[in-house]
């Protein structure tokens, strides 16, 4: 990802200003093949993504601010290091489940909110500072919010799978070879230097934004900010991750399973769901049920064989709970509409007001 970019705005518009019925019927093939390759390169230049799509530059850099301006694509970028992360499950009145859902939404710690079916209507992801910062959120804020009766929490341990990894394999391979950068050795910093924390805010509601743009919100160089834009990407401490409104490109449902594995089986049910085309996350939980996963699929009666799969060949695996996601609300920090279309974005705030003083 060393190639800088043409400047993209990656926000979307007010949910008034593009009828979501005219957004959603747009979106096709060839916007798909668009989302792909920048799932798998998503700071390319525009001349880049246009050749491996058959476009010219323009016509590519042309249709994706289209996709942005109706909320159907975005890009995020995050750092996954620099939080702990957990997973809610939280059941409440039903009298106050759309006003906790609302209030939820808006937290900025609070970067997926979901509707589900169970006996926990409300599903949450959260990123905080650590372990105690996840302790005061869950026995002080979200305990005292109207409505909420229990909290179930789930410390991730480790990612297997996660969406920035999801593809929906639109490209064929000389497609996504042209896309594909060669990896060098990964660069190795022990510490977050001054600068990084702002530069990951910078970049976390467009991961396409310039880095003129970039070296002007972070007062970097723009030499530091391209050097260190490639440093962290190729260690992995900066994630770049292309989304789209799944719902108009067909994937319907969203399907959450929770389950019990002995640990030793962990890293072989990982490895083997990296390459299954429905899964869009594979964690191992500190919980009851020690692995949670997520699959996108076209239809409910997917959800059947994708569980017999599961049971065929991981037979220790035992489903202790599933789930449908009825409604997606924020997704990764990106408000949702009813039918997926982002419509806002609230910024991570792992580390509160001043994230250079808790990093030095």
């Amino acid at each position: 990802m060393s190639e800088d970019t043409a400047e993209s705005p990656d926000t979307a518009i007010a949910a008034s200003s593009v009828p979501e019925s005219a957004a959603l019927t747009a979106f096709d093939e060839r916007d798909l093949d668009l989302v792909n390759a920048l799932q798998i390169n998503p700071r390319a230049s525009w001349t880049r993504i246009g050749a491996s799509l058959g476009v010219d530059a323009t016509t590519a850099a042309r249709r994706w601010q289209q996709l942005t301006a109706s909320g159907l694509a975005w890009i995020t970028a995050y750092a996954p290091e620099l939080a702990t992360v957990a997973y809610l499950r939280l059941r409440c009145r039903a009298e106050k489940l759309t006003e906790l859902c609302d209030r939820l939404a808006a937290m900025p710690c609070v970067f997926s909110v979901e509707r589900v079916t169970g006996s926990f209507p409300v599903q949450l992801s959260v990123a905080v500072e650590n372990l105690a910062a996840l302790d005061d959120l869950t026995a002080r804020e979200l305990a005292a919010l109207p409505g909420v009766e229990e909290i179930r929490t789930a410390v991730n341990q480790h990612v297997y799978v996660e969406g920035s990894h999801w593809r929906p394999q639109a490209l064929d391979p000389s497609q996504r070879t042209l896309l594909t950068d060669p990896r060098g050795p990964a660069p190795t910093h022990s510490r977050i230097r001054p600068g990084d924390a702002a530069l990951i805010l910078a970049l976390s509601a467009d991961g396409r934004r310039s880095i003129a743009d970039l070296a002007r919100d972070t007062g970097l160089t723009e030499t530091t900010v391209r050097r260190r834009i490639s440093e962290m990407t190729r260690s992995g401490r900066l994630v770049f991750r292309c989304d789209f409104a799944e719902q108009a490109a067909g994937w319907t449902v969203t399907a959450n399973y929770w389950a019990q594995l002995p640990a030793s089986a962990l890293d072989r049910l990982g490895a083997a769901l990296a390459s299954w085309p429905e899964i869009r996350l594979c964690v191992s939980t500190a919980d009851d049920s020690n692995v949670m996963l997520i699959a996108w699929l076209r239809g409910p009666r997917e959800g059947v064989l994708l569980e017999t799969r599961l049971q065929r060949e991981f037979p220790e695996l035992r489903i202790t709970e599933r789930q449908l996601t009825l409604r997606t609300l924020k997704r990764m920090g990106r408000s949702l509409s009813p039918r997926g279309r982002a419509v806002g974005h609230i910024p991570f705030d792992v580390w509160g007001r001043d994230p250079e003083i808790r990093l030095r």
